[in-house]
Formats: structure tokens, sequence, C-alpha cells
């Protein structure tokens, strides 16, 4: 039971929470306090310094906070899924001793933080936030909270947290669970049964004995930030392996800001373990410098001149106009990464078939392009009509009125109103005007020559692996559709050459080794064919996409590949079918194969829930022969960043498949654009797959039709219109 003086604090820290708003100063909305920007704890969440608080991040913040000291070093990636809710995937790495040894273990695990109640709320409450630590993993940090935390200031200065917590955090002083009232079975905690990890073990949560922890954070300069805190956290495990005594529930923290979004920290727990912590956050809503900030200024709208009779119509018969058309359109067209491909026009339509290598947001893309249509086309031609091509494919039409183009451009509504006016349909759902046929001729042959950076975490024996080295890649458009693309790699430094995944012991019934084979094919060459394919993309009838590839598709599979997707102009909703026959590929990375192959595939279907989150689902066969679904759902930003988790359910039993139990990942893929204020295409992405296993694997296909073409819906145009002037 807990005694008298636990009972003191709570009530003191209780009683300092509820104290009404309008007794304290005003409070100021500042992006830097302790409310606007919450410290990260040891574990990443919203915390004091091991303890978590009611905080939750800015929407949409992304945080990776590392933390060491003797009791362990954690690595936790934490982003804020919606305002109130906060998940977390940490990786660590603690010292224990086994058989006699001390032995470097590592854990994986997921929390989730739901702010339920925002701070005044009823006008002067407390934040209030339920937690879930280790959802999933092996339950080493396993533990429950409701935790309240009320900030006082002028800038949120001081902040007052105090919780229950069980689990690990409800170990010192712990008393007889007060959820017992409402079913004595929360009186008792279960013990774990861990199996192969990455379950969830439901009956766990908010049982056994419970605990009372607290602190205060103070934001004693601009800068630095202390903390103290009631711990509740004995350290247990910990203890009994000799890193910790952990004799005191009181610990001590202090954490400095060293730049924007960058927290460094120092922190004492138990009374006897120092230790360090860094933090650093993004925020897709919060670039280092304004969206194409670095792009050249637009070209304004070129308006007609007005006039009462009709724009004279001779100069479709006029001798050499195709050719003037082609070099205004290269002219204006200069340095943007918008190429010309084809122009059809009549005296009153034009339509435009373009090729962005540019602009990430499709709205800006389109508005330059309608910007140099105003310019280079007579003034008769009242009807613009854009489509963009991908990969030789025609994607949306979007046609827009030449007077609508001229009246919104200064408008203060005018983006919205402009798409809003706007039709988007399928580019064949419309035949092309006759008259005026202008087609250029695209740079059939790209290549490029750079660096790459290849890394793997989670092996069990090597928890960090890097590759660097050179790749040469190149692409030939024959025209039609057909595309020929490959590249090459050399590597030059790093330690893949020590995995060692692929010696672990599966059981007889495992399914066979497509993926945990990846290890021999790091080690085996320095130089190999990464991939090289032959491509054909298509439009077989309206809202229908079509992909053929051929060829090495990827470091381990050879063989062909088939996608058909329907994707309409106007729909959230998209539906494909995928088929493969693959073999695969000899470990030294030449154009040899081995015996295995087999044929999958998968229906898909795509939907665009909101402004915000997409859903996948992906359902057939796996590359082992095994049979199940893929589910992703992914939070994508109109700026390009995308963050989101999967996960695989297939007929290999959690068993079969090993530690793990089921194939599952998060992904996140940050456009260069977003630092740089300059538009380009390029991106920066990472996958974190707890472990590469055989269950639930999928082969690697370039060119994925989806990915190709929704950025042409109307939907997706619409969730950028404010670019379509910039």
């Amino acid at each position: 039971m807990i005694g008298y003086r636990g009972y003191l604090g709570l009530s003191a820290a209780v009683m300092a929470l509820m104290v009404p708003g309008y007794l304290l100063p005003g409070r100021a909305d500042d992006a830097q306090s302790l409310n606007g920007r919450p410290t990260l704890n040891t574990y990443g969440l919203p915390g004091l310094i091991d303890m978590p608080t009611a905080n939750a991040l800015p929407d949409a913040e992304l945080g990776f906070t590392v933390s060491s000291s003797a009791v362990g070093n954690r690595g936790t990636l934490a982003f804020q899924v919606l305002p109130n809710v906060t998940a977390t995937f940490r990786y660590a790495g603690i010292d224990l001793a086994r058989a006699g040894s001390r032995v470097l273990a590592f854990d994986r695990s997921f929390d989730i933080h739901w702010q339920a109640l925002d701070e005044d709320t009823w006008g002067w409450s407390p934040a209030v936030a339920i937690g879930v630590r280790d959802i999933a993993g092996t339950g080493l940090y396993g533990g429950e909270y409701v935790v309240a935390t009320r900030h006082f200031g002028a800038r949120d200065q001081l902040a007052v947290t105090a919780g229950v917590g069980w689990g690990r955090l409800g170990e010192r002083n712990g008393f007889t669970n007060p959820l017992g009232v409402i079913d004595d079975r929360f009186e008792t905690r279960p013990g774990r049964s861990v199996g192969r990890g990455g379950t969830v073990n439901f009956d766990q949560f908010f049982r056994g004995d419970a605990a009372i922890f607290g602190g205060v954070e103070w934001q004693a300069t601009d800068r630095l930030r202390l903390q103290l805190e009631y711990s509740t956290d004995t350290y247990t495990i910990e203890a009994a392996d000799g890193l910790t005594e952990a004799s005191s529930p009181f610990n001590f923290g202090a954490t400095y800001q060293l730049s924007d979004g960058v927290r460094g920290g120092a922190y004492f727990v138990g009374g006897d373990t120092f230790g360090l912590s860094l933090s650093m956050t993004l925020n897709p809503y919060r670039p280092p410098t304004p969206p194409s900030s670095g792009d050249p200024a637009p070209r304004p709208v070129a308006v007609r001149a007005p006039q009462a009779t009709p724009y004279g119509t001779d100069w479709v018969s006029q001798p050499g106009g195709g050719d003037v058309l082609r070099d205004n359109f290269a002219l204006l067209f200069e340095g943007q990464g918008l190429h010309l491909e084809r122009l059809t026009m009549d005296a009153h339509r034009a339509t435009i078939r373009v090729r962005n290598t540019q602009y990430n947001y499709t709205s800006q893309a389109l508005g330059r392009v309608l910007r140099a249509m105003s310019a280079a086309l007579p003034p008769s031609v009242e009807v613009f009509e854009v489509i963009f091509v991908e990969e030789g494919l025609d994607t949306s039409r979007v046609r827009i009125a030449r007077r609508d183009l001229e009246l919104l451009e200064f408008d203060p509504g005018g983006a919205e109103v402009l798409l809003a006016v706007a039709e988007v349909e399928d580019a064949r759902t419309v035949q092309d005007p006759e008259g005026l046929d202008v087609t250029v001729p695209a740079s059939r042959f790209t290549w490029g020559i750079g660096p790459y950076v290849e890394g793997s975490i989670f092996d069990p024996d090597n928890p960090i692996l890097v590759n660097v080295g050179i790749q040469a890649q190149a692409e030939y458009r024959f025209g039609n559709g057909f595309v020929a693309e490959g590249a090459v790699r050399a590597s030059l430094a790093g330690n893949f050459e020590n995995s060692q995944i692929v010696n672990e012991t599966y059981p007889a019934n495992a399914p066979p080794p497509v993926r945990t084979e990846a290890a021999l094919y790091r080690q085996q060459s320095d130089i190999y064919v990464e991939r090289l394919t032959l491509a054909h993309f298509g439009r077989p009838a309206e809202n229908l996409y079509s992909r053929v590839s051929f060829g090495y598709l990827e470091r381990m599979y050879a063989g062909v590949s088939g996608e058909l997707l329907w994707q309409p102009a106007n729909s959230r909703l998209g539906l494909g079918v995928e088929v493969n026959h693959v073999w695969s590929r000899d470990y030294d990375g030449s154009f040899g194969l081995r015996d295995y192959n087999i044929t999958t595939g998968h229906v898909s279907a795509y939907y665009r829930l909101n402004d915000n989150f997409d859903l996948q689902i992906d359902a057939g066969r796996y590359l082992a022969g095994d049979w199940g679904a893929t589910f992703s759902v992914d939070r994508t930003f109109r700026n390009g960043w995308r963050v989101g988790a999967y996960a695989t359910f297939t007929d290999v039993s959690f068993e079969s498949f090993g530690e793990g139990s089921f194939d599952k990942g998060i992904e996140v893929e940050i456009p260069l654009a977003w630092f740089l204020g300059t538009s380009n295409q390029r991106t920066t992405d990472f996958r974190l797959q707890p472990l590469l296993r055989d269950g639930g694997a999928r082969v690697q296909v370039e060119g994925r039709l989806h990915d190709l073409v929704i950025d042409y819906t109307r939907p997706q145009l619409e969730d950028s219109e404010a670019m379509i002037w910039r």
C-alpha cells in the first residue's frame, strides 16, 4: 500500500493541477513553450525523464530520441498521428547477464499515447492522457498510465504532472488496483506470454498493482529546462542484473535547446545512474524554408485585350505555325523542368501534353503550364486542356476556360475557385481537337551516376548495418510506352557482410527462405546488377492503366510482372491487380538464376480517406507461397511527406514465421524540396522493419501504377490547390 507521504504528495499535486486558470497570469501561445513543444523523455514520449506527461506533440510532429545510460540505450521514433494521438517505435539495447557472461540484448517495442482531454477543456482543467507502453514487444518496458498535466505562467514556464501507473510504472509503493472495483480480474497482472514476440497481450493492460508518479518541469530560460520526477519504475530487471540499485524514487534532469528542433539532455535516475539524451523533431507543417521560395517567380497570366468582335482564327492555316508554337513553349518552359511532348489544337481549344520532372506539387506544375499557354496561344483559343504524361501514360485531362484563368489570378480565393470550375476527367474521355498537331521528340536516353547509402537495422547480431557505394543508372524511352531501365551498384564500404540473420535455426514447417537469404546476396559480390528491365505502360481503356515489366526486377528476383489499375480521375477509390512469375537470382548479382520460382499476385484497393490519410489493402499470394493480406495506413501531406505503417497477415503461423510473429513496419518519406525550398521530385525515404522474414514477402517492382497516376486525380490536385499560383 502507498504510504502517508505518497498520499500527501499526490494531494498536493492534484491541488496544483486543479487551481483555476483565472488565479494565474494569462497564458501565451508560445511555440517553444513546455506546452507548445513538449520535452521528449528517455522513452521518446512527451514526458519528464522516465515518466510520461499528458502533453501532446504538435500535430504531425516526427521525433527522434536517443538516450544512453548504464540501464540501457534506447532509440525511439515518435509520430503525432493525430492532434491527440502519439505513436512510437523503440529499439533498445540492454547489457544483461546470461549464463555467466554479459550479453547485449536488443528489444523492440511500440507505444500509444492518447491525450483524452486538452488543457482548459473545462476552463480550468489539466490535460489528461492515457497510454500503453510496449504494446506488442517482449514486455520489457510494459506499462500503462493515466496522467494529468497542468501548465502555469504567462508562457507556460511551469508544468506539474501527476499520474497513476501499472506494470513497470506501478512497481514502487504500489497499491491495490482501483479498477478492481469494476472487475476483480484487474487486481492481478498475469505473466506475459512473449512467444515469438510481436503480438498484443490485452489481458495485461491496466492490471495488477497501481502506483502514483509525478513531477514538475520548469522552463528556466528560453533554452534550458529542468525536470524533477517521482518515479514508480524500480528497474527490477536491470537491478537484478547489477546495472543499477534504483534506491531513490527521485530523478533529476535538464535539457538544453541546441537549435530549433534539436535538444540535448542529461539526467540522474535511481540515485546512482547518469545518462545523456538527444532529441530531434521535424514537422511537415514547419519547413526550414518556405515551400518553393527558391523557385523562379512565375510569369503572370497573359490577359487578352478585350474586343467586341470574335477573335480572329486565320492563324490556324498560317504556314510554320507549329514551329513557332514549339519554339515559344520551349522558351516558356526553359529551366522549369516542364517538357512539351505534344500540342493539338483547333481555333478554340488546345490540348497540351507535358512531362513534369521538377515540381513536387502537381498543382504548381499545372499553374505554370496554364500561364505558358496564356502567353503562347492565340487569343481565339478559349479552352485549355492539360494532360500530364508519366512513363508514356496519359493521366488526367484538366480542362479550364481561359476566361476563368484571366479573371481569377489575383482573386483572394482564386485557386480554390479555379479548380472548382475546372473539369478533371480521364484523358481518354474526349478526343483531342483536330487541326494543328505539334509533336516534340522527347529525350530518349537519360543516365546518372551518384552515391547510394543502404542501411539495415534489427539484425539480431549486428543491429546497425550500413553500406555505401556508387550507383550508375540509365533509362531509354523507345516511345509508345516502352521503357528500358537499369541500375548497377558498386559497394565501397560498409559492414553488410557481417549480417548473420541467415544463420538462425528455423522450425521444420518454416516458409522457404525468400528474404532471409538477403545476407548471402550482400556477402557474395561488391559489384552487382541492382535491376535491369524492359517495361510497357499502356491505357487499354478509359480509367484503366496497364504495365508489363520483364527482366531483373530487383536484387533478389527476376521474371515478369503484369499490373492493371482502375483509377477514375475524380475518385478517391482505385482498384488494381498484379500477377508476377519470378525466379530467385544468383547470389553474386550477375545474370544467373536459381531453381526457386513462384507465381505471386495480389488484388489491391486504394482509398483516399480524407485530405490526410490513405488506406491500402493488398490480398493474394506472397513470395513464399503463403496467402494473406497486407494492410497499410499512410498519413500523407500536400508537400510530399508521407508517414505510414503496414502489417501483413498470412497463413504462415506466428510460430513458423519466427521472431516478430508477422511482417510489419513503418515507412517515412520526406521530399528533398521540403529542406531546400526549391522544387524537385527527389525524396529520402526509409523503412523500419523490425525483422526481415519470409512470411508476407512481396517482389519489389519499379513503376507500380498507382504511385505514377494518383497525383493527377482531382482529390490530389485540390489538396495542394493553393500552389497553383506559385
